[in-house]
């Protein structure tokens, strides 16, 4: 797959790493972190422009977030809500994600990029939240800067001897990605254990049921 990506990079340039990375960040699984790994070692190989890769990556990445910030945003509450309670969740407990969402959420929207499935979800889960457009931009665009830096910078330092060298390199990759994971899932498990202890203080006040025998 990479060969056959890396042809489509040298034929097309820097459009089809935009339309691939814009169209993975709107919500679709195409293969994104394939396109970076090839683009960076093509730059390496001095048969592409790194800069250009990274800023087309990085503007992709972007505005591709926005999309699905939007498409949350105007529909993502109503498919919550609508699909929800299928699965005993009420509206008052969205409410109260939502709420953890807009705290927890900034680190989660930063770290996402490197996350299969989360890249592709995290805009949208933004939008759904109603994160302020002005947080989430910060933190979409740090995120979209960050993400090729580290795949395509990367791939690009080992260029020059991928044929070489290109088993190690996806164990840097590899590396790279398994610290985010763990930020994330520190991130998201601080997010979960604050929601059970506020559902769990919820409960705790509540009146007791009246005995049935004493009645």
């Amino acid at each position: 797959m990479l060969d056959r990506i890396m042809e489509w990079i040298a034929d097309y340039g820097t459009v089809i790493v935009f339309a691939t990375i814009l169209i993975e960040s709107s919500g679709l699984p195409v293969p994104g972190e394939s396109m970076l790994v090839a683009a960076g070692v093509l730059a390496g190989q001095g048969r592409i422009g790194f800069w250009e890769i990274l800023l087309a990556a990085w503007a992709g990445g972007a505005l591709g977030d926005n999309v699905g910030y939007a498409l949350g945003r105007r529909y993502g509450r109503g498919f919550v809500y609508r699909y929800a309670g299928r699965f005993g969740i009420s509206k008052s407990q969205v409410a109260r994600l939502e709420q953890r969402f807009l705290k927890r959420g900034p680190p989660i929207i930063l770290f996402a990029r490197f996350i299969f499935i989360l890249r592709q979800l995290a805009g949208f889960l933004a939008g759904t939240a109603r994160m302020p457009y002005g947080r989430f931009s910060f933190y979409n665009v740090l995120g979209a800067g960050l993400w090729p830096a580290a795949y395509c910078g990367g791939a690009y330092l080992l260029g020059a001897a991928v044929e070489q060298y290109l088993a190690m390199g996806r164990w840097v990759f590899a590396a790279v990605g398994l610290c985010f994971v763990v930020a994330l899932g520190l991130t998201i498990h601080r997010f979960l254990r604050e929601i059970r202890s506020e559902a769990g203080k919820e409960d705790g006040g509540l009146p007791p049921e009246p005995d049935a025998s004493s009645q």
